[in-house]
């Protein structure tokens, strides 16, 4: 699990972007793991004050991008601003969303 600043363009300078991710050992693959564990810290992180949380996933990634909507996440299609330039899927979650969703 992980939850860290954005590399930009330039993959030496972070941006003010957080990001979530996952990488589990393919033992661990569809028990909702990275699901359980993203949530929560999701949650932590808009606890702090952040605003708005991505998940970048690289194309044809559909169990990484299957995980995205179960944390509330949309899709905003591929972007291209972070990890020197490289085109990814890119999903967002925005903490006013956890208000109007109830917390969940």
């Amino acid at each position: 699990m992980l939850l860290k600043p954005l590399p930009g363009r330039d993959e030496g300078v972070p941006t003010e972007d957080i990001e979530v991710g996952w990488h589990l050992h393919p033992d661990s693959w569809g028990h909702g793991y990275a699901t359980e564990a993203a949530r929560a810290v999701v949650a932590r992180e808009f606890a702090t004050g952040t605003r708005v949380v991505h998940a970048v996933v690289f194309p044809g990634n559909e169990a990484s991008m299957a995980v995205c909507p179960r944390l509330g996440m949309t899709h905003v299609g591929r972007r291209s601003d972070w990890y020197g330039g490289e085109e990814l899927e890119t999903f967002v979650r925005r903490a006013d969303a956890e208000v109007r969703r109830g917390g969940r």
